[in-house]
C-alpha cells in the first residue's frame, strides 16, 4: 500500500512504525517540519514553520494561528504529491498541531487514520478543575476543538491504551481502535548490565542499587517535583543508592516555575545541599542507544507521569527487565500488576520515599518483577503483533472506505 505519514516532528510517533511498515513492503512518504534523520526508504517532504504577526494577540489565538499555518503548509506539500501523480491508499497523521486539518480536502477519497492521544479534560490529566487556572482550562478546550475537528474528518482514530480511548466522547467510540506502536522484539533479548559507565567519572558498579527517573522533559506533569522532593530522605536512609535522572529542561505539558529557571534548576535551588551530587546524577536528553543501556542497569524505575499518554520509555524499560514503581492511575493499571511485575503508589514525597525504600530492600523480588514485566508485554505490546493489527486496519480502511 501507499501510505502518507504526517507529523510535525517526524518521525515522532512513527519512529519505529515507519521503518517496520517499509520492511513489510509498503511505500511510505511523509510530511513534517523536523529536520531529524529518518529511514532513507521514506521520502520526507519538509516545510519550514514560520510564525505570523504575534503582537496584540491573545496567547491562545497564537496557538490557533499556528495550527492554520501548519495546515496550509502541509496541504501545499500534499498537493505537490498529487500533482506528481502520487496518491496514498491511507493517510496517517498526528492531529495535535493542526496538520491534519486539510488533508481530506486534498485527498477526499482517501481514508485518514489519526493518533489523537487523549481527549483533554482536567480529570483526564489527573486534576480537578479547581486546581487549574482559567487560562489552562481555556487551553484544554481549544485543543479539544482541534481534536474534535480531526475526529470528524478521520475514518479511524488509533489509541495505544484502553484508558486513552475511554476519554473520548461516546459519539466517537465506534471509530476508535486500541493498538500500540509496539516494542521491538529484540529488546526482550538484551542482557541485563551489571556495570555501566554513563559519563566520565560516573560508573554504576555491580553492587550498587540504581534508581532511575527518565522523562522527555523534567516537569510537574511528569512527577519530577515529587520525585526530587522524595530524594533527601531516601539518600539519608539508603546510603548505597545511586540515582540517575534523565530529561530535558523544556515544559511540554506543565507551566514553567515562574522564576525564569527550569524545573531542574528551580528544585536544585530549593533542595540545595540535601541532594548529594555524588549520588544524584542529572543528565539532559540521552541518545536512544545510551538510554537502552541505562534501562538494563536500572534496578528500579520510578514513573510518575499523569495518566495522559503512555510513554515509550516505560514499555522499553519493562522489555529490558526493569521493575517499575508507578503512580496509581487507570492507565498504569493496564500495565502494572502490583506484586507481580511492579508496584503502584499514590501520595506525596514522604510516602514515595517509603515505597522506594521498601522495594530497594528486596532486590530478589525486584529481579522477579523484572522478569515478569517482560512476560507481561507479550504479545500485546510487541511490535510484530501490533503491526499485524495495524496492517489489518489499514487494509480494511483502504478496501471499504
Amino acid at each position: 500500500m501507499k501510505l502518507l505519514l504526517v507529523h510535525q516532528n517526524f518521525p515522532g510517533q512513527f519512529r519505529d512504525l515507519g521503518p517496520a511498515l517499509c520492511d513489510r513492503g509498503h511505500e511510505l512518504k511523509a510530511i513534517g517540519s523536523s529536520q531529524r534523520p529518518t529511514d532513507p526508504r521514506i521520502e520526507v517532504l519538509r516545510y519550514e514553520h514560520k510564525l505570523g504577526e504575534r503582537s496584540g494577540m491573545h496567547p491562545h489565538s497564537l496557538e490557533v494561528d499556528e495550527w492554520i499555518r501548519r495546515s496550509e503548509q502541509v496541504a501545499d506539500l500534499a498537493m505537490s504529491l498529487k500533482q506528481r501523480g502520487w496518491a496514498p491508499d491511507v493517510m496517517m497523521a498526528h492531529p495535535g498541531w493542526g496538520e491534519a486539518l486539510l488533508l481530506r480536502q486534498v485527498f477526499p477519497s482517501t481514508p485518514l487514520l489519526i493518533w489523537p492521544e487523549l481527549w483533554l479534560r482536567p480529570e483526564h490529566l489527573g486534576f480537578v478543575s479547581t486546581e487549574m487556572s482559567v487560562g489552562q482550562m481555556q487551553y484544554l478546550r481549544i485543543k479539544d476543538w482541534l481534536i474534535d475537528g480531526a475526529m470528524a474528518d478521520a475514518s479511524l482514530a488509533v489509541l495505544p491504551t484502553r484508558y486513552q480511548a475511554s476519554t473520548f466522547p461516546q459519539r466517537y467510540q465506534n471509530k476508535i481502535a486500541v493498538v500500540h506502536e509496539g516494542v521491538p522484539e529484540a529488546m526482550l533479548k538484551l542482557p541485563r548490565l551489571r556495570q555501566l559507565t554513563i559519563a566520565e567519572g560516573v560508573t554504576l558498579g555491580p553492587n550498587v542499587p540504581v534508581l532511575t527517573f527518565i522523562s522527555r522533559n523534567l516537569e510537574p506533569m511528569r512527577g519530577f517535583h515529587t520525585f526530587m522532593r522524595a530524594l533527601p530522605s531516601l539518600l539519608a536512609n539508603h546510603p548505597p543508592v545511586q540515582v540517575v535522572i534523565v530529561g530535558g529542561d523544556d515544559v511540554s505539558y506543565s507551566s514553567a516555575p515562574g522564576d525564569g529557571r527550569s524545573w531542574r534548576d528551580h528544585l536544585a535551588a530549593e533542595l540545595g545541599a540535601r541532594i548529594e551530587r555524588q549520588r544524584v546524577h542529572l543528565f539532559g536528553r540521552m541518545p536512544h542507544d545510551q538510554l537502552q543501556k541505562l534501562y538494563r542497569r536500572s534496578d528500579l524505575h520510578v514513573y510518575l507521569s499523569k495518566p495522559f499518554v503512555l510513554s515509550w520509555s516505560l514499555l522499553e524499560l519493562m522489555a529490558c527487565g526493569t521493575p517499575v514503581l508507578a503512580e496509581a492511575n487507570p492507565m498504569m493499571e493496564e500495565l502494572i500488576q502490583p506484586g507481580i511485575n511492579g508496584a503502584l503508589w499514590r501520595g506525596g514525597p514522604e510516602s514515595l520515599t517509603k515505597a522506594i525504600l521498601t522495594l530497594l530492600q528486596t532486590p530478589d523480588q525486584l529481579k522477579q518483577w523484572g522478569t515478569q514485566a517482560k512476560q507481561q508485554l507479550q504479545p500485546t505490546y510487541l511490535q510484530q503483533h501490533c503491526l499485524d493489527q495495524l496492517e489489518k486496519l489499514l487494509r480494511q480502511q483502504a478496501t471499504y472506505f
